[in-house]
């Protein structure tokens, strides 16, 4: 039966209903208990990446997918993290959006981004006084980041992950300095995302990421269960692991 026009539509019963429906639901899981699939076809991603790669803030390049940066903005707002760690700066674009999102909310909030090659940034990003860019390898993280300038950052964290290099090393270094309640952001963990250095049009073809870096974050997760599960509610805020991030959304407990 189609709706009737002439009666408006109750948001407040439908906010209600999601609501209702999410604390009948389990929000943290080990990732043992997750499968690495998700509602999203390979189509569909393909679709949503064309957009993904034109998106902009403040004129410099951000790429996120609205799945993600929305997911994302609620994560801020819920966490108001007092550090932020972003590996992949690029050209400046993620770390100025969530540098700008946090002082929105009002968060007195330290964003610091790391990347191999800060030539790439941006002239808008470069001038910001609200982004700490370090130039540094990963594959050398504990120089980047020395113990004592991660044991003086002020928690709850966000760590996020988008360089794709040493993802293990990583999150094992800063494992040891992490506290309950801290956040980690594992981003293109989702197989079916376009694979690094792969065109998007149809002449050159679309090739899938793989499992490779969802295969390191099970191997760093394994074992972990009493120190991080996956947010549910983040994960699948679209339907089951519908993001680039797929079980990539983990909460330190």
């Amino acid at each position: 039966m189609e709706a009737d026009p002439k009666v408006p539509i109750n948001y407040h019963t439908l906010e209600a209903e999601v609501i209702a429906e999410l604390r009948t639901r389990d929000r943290f899981a080990p990732i043992e208990e997750r499968q690495d699939t998700g509602v999203l076809a390979l189509d569909v991603i393909s679709s949503i990446s064309h957009g993904k790669y034109q998106t902009f803030w403040r004129g410099v390049s951000l790429m996120k997918d609205p799945l993600d940066q929305t997911i994302l903005q609620q994560l801020l707002w819920e966490l108001k993290p007092r550090t932020v760690i972003e590996f992949g700066a690029y050209k400046g674009g993620s770390a100025l959006w969530i540098a700008d999102m946090l002082k929105l909310f009002g968060c007195q909030s330290r964003v610091v981004s790391i990347d191999i090659d800060l030539s790439l940034l941006d002239a808008e990003a470069r001038k910001s006084s609200d982004v700490e860019f370090i130039q540094g390898d990963s594959f050398q993280v504990e120089k980047v980041l020395s113990s004592t300038f991660l044991e003086n950052l002020h928690h709850p964290w966000l760590m996020m992950e988008d360089a794709h290099v040493n993802l293990v090393g990583v999150l094992e270094y800063l494992d040891k300095f992490t506290e309950p309640g801290d956040y980690i952001c594992v981003e293109d963990t989702n197989p079916l995302a376009p694979g690094a250095g792969q065109g998007l049009v149809k002449k050159r073809g679309y090739k899938a990421y793989g499992p490779s870096k969802m295969n390191d974050l099970r191997k760093f997760l394994t074992g972990r269960s009493d120190r991080y599960l996956v947010d549910q509610k983040y994960t699948d805020f679209f339907g089951y692991n519908a993001t680039w991030n797929m079980n990539g959304y983990l909460k330190r407990v």
